[in-house]
């Protein structure tokens, strides 16, 4: 698959319904993203949150009655629980992030007792860049929850995207661990950490995928930069995958792209016992669906 739509087509072309359970739901895009999404029949959205809000978004989108749930609890933190409960039972396949903060959501997601991620799993991000200029889609992580991961991080982000990758369709995903500079130095630890990667991957310690790096951004994605400055890498400018150093790095990357060059996403949290999304408040309806259709992928078991 090489665009966002192509994910989206496949969730309708399954014939299946996904449940979502969406803890706040009262928020516009969500509600327009849902709406969208259960309309062309790939999901039945389980709306938690205050019913008599919900329902006045619901309003518009002509949805039959019985294309959705709603479950009355306007306590912000009580409908979290409830959603998580839901997904964590198996009356939901999905979790789905609405008008509640990213950390009250996050922090019942890591609950524990009764949220979402086993013991001692790594919490990641990856989502999957639709970009103008470039000639497929391109996943990144971690935009949204490691700030500075370590070696072991890294590679549970490496292991999280190629599997993505995978249910994506590409068989050997190129990943390139992205630095500012493809020069291994002890003034950039991160390129010592790129070089070990590297290394494990050449003895199959990580398999289903291509790895190099420390890679610049041109040789991971500019096959013309790789002639140019003649560095032997098998990335060859045509990455499926970029790891970055540290949230910072990510989440600047994609927010430019997204700001200006038109770039739209779809991204899951990583790690978790069945898949979450997480989009800040001010995500564009569009954004937020096609973060369904890869969640409904993702489900999906082959």
């Amino acid at each position: 698959m090489k665009s966002l739509q192509e994910i989206a087509a496949h969730a309708q072309a399954r014939k299946v319904k996904t449940r979502i359970a969406v803890a706040v739901a009262e928020d516009s895009n969500t509600m327009g993203a849902l709406c969208r999404a259960a309309q062309e029949g790939f999901v039945f959205p389980i709306l938690i949150g205050t019913k008599q809000r919900i329902l006045s978004l619901l309003e518009t989108a002509a949805l039959p009655s019985e294309a959705y749930q709603i479950i009355d609890i306007p306590d912000q933190d009580a409908a979290t629980k409830a959603a998580v409960k839901l997904v964590k039972t198996g009356q939901a396949d999905v979790l789905m992030k609405g008008l509640v903060s990213t950390d009250k959501f996050l922090r019942e997601v890591l609950n524990k007792q009764r949220g979402l991620l086993p013991p001692n799993v790594v919490m990641s991000y990856t989502c999957a860049l639709e970009l103008p200029k470039y000639h497929k889609l391109l996943l990144i992580s971690d935009t949204a929850v490691l700030p500075y991961p370590d070696l072991n991080q890294k590679i549970a982000m490496v292991n999280y995207s190629v599997k993505m990758a995978h249910k994506l369709g590409i068989k050997e995903p190129k990943v390139a661990l992205i630095s500012a500079t493809e020069k291994v130095t002890e003034g950039m630890p991160n390129t010592i950490d790129s070089a070990l990667i590297s290394k494990m991957a050449e003895r199959g310690q990580i398999k289903g995928c291509i790895i190099d790096g420390p890679l610049d951004v041109f040789l991971a994605c500019d096959p013309p930069s790789v002639q140019i400055k003649g560095v032997p890498t098998p990335i060859a400018g045509d990455a499926d995958i970029l790891i970055f150093p540290n949230l910072e790095t990510a989440n600047a990357f994609y927010k430019g792209l997204m700001l200006f060059a038109e770039g739209e996403l779809a991204g899951l949290i990583q790690g978790t016992e069945k898949p979450v999304i997480v989009m800040s408040r001010s995500e564009s309806e569009k954004s937020k669906y096609y973060c369904l259709a890869l969640s409904c992928l993702m489900t999906e078991v082959r």
